[in-house]
């Protein structure tokens, strides 16, 4: 005689779920991390193809006619390359600037207090003003436009913390070795 199942499903709530899941995903990632797999970082580099720099023309706080000092980083790539938002954050800024940027894009990532400008895009971004971005995210192409016409294919970074521009070159490099 066959006995029947008198174990009964016990409805669990979500949040009691969506912790279990949280606390499995933390494990996967530190054991990932741990274990030669792909751990999280939090940013991905701008720039998905090959790429390189403008030397010390294109460095941070370099000096630029009028006074002025550069505010970014200048990374070169082919015309059309792939660029990508660097973190999770809201398109505060798009537009164009004829003088100095071309086209150009902002972002303020999601939880801290940067915002990342992308400047001299081939084209205008792929994202407008209000829109979500997610890392790794297509959000336009290097090109040359604004102040960049006939210097070569190439995207200046900016990173400003509270407003105020930060030398993005130790992120650019620590990006670049994990992306």
């Amino acid at each position: 005689m066959r006995r029947k199942n008198t174990r009964r499903f016990t409805p669990v709530g979500i949040g009691v779920v969506f912790a279990v899941l949280v606390l499995a995903a933390a494990a996967d990632a530190r054991i990932a991390g741990e274990n030669g797999g792909m751990p999280y970082y939090g940013h991905v580099f701008p720039i998905q193809a090959a790429h390189g720099t403008r030397g010390a023309v294109g460095e941070y706080h370099a000096g630029r006619n009028g006074g002025r000092i550069h505010e970014g980083f200048d990374i070169t790539a082919r015309c059309g390359a792939r660029l990508v938002a660097v973190r999770n954050g809201r398109v505060v800024r798009s537009g164009y600037d004829p003088v100095l940027y071309g086209n150009y894009l902002k972002i303020r990532g999601e939880g801290e207090r940067r915002v990342y400008f992308y400047a001299h895009l081939i084209r205008p971004a792929a994202v407008r003003r209000g829109r979500w971005v997610f890392e790794g995210q297509r959000v336009g192409a290097v090109g040359e436009t604004g102040n960049a016409v006939g210097t070569g294919c190439h995207l200046h970074f900016e990173v400003h913390r509270r407003g105020a521009p930060i030398d993005p070159t130790p992120l650019l490099r620590r990006w670049d070795r994990w992306s």
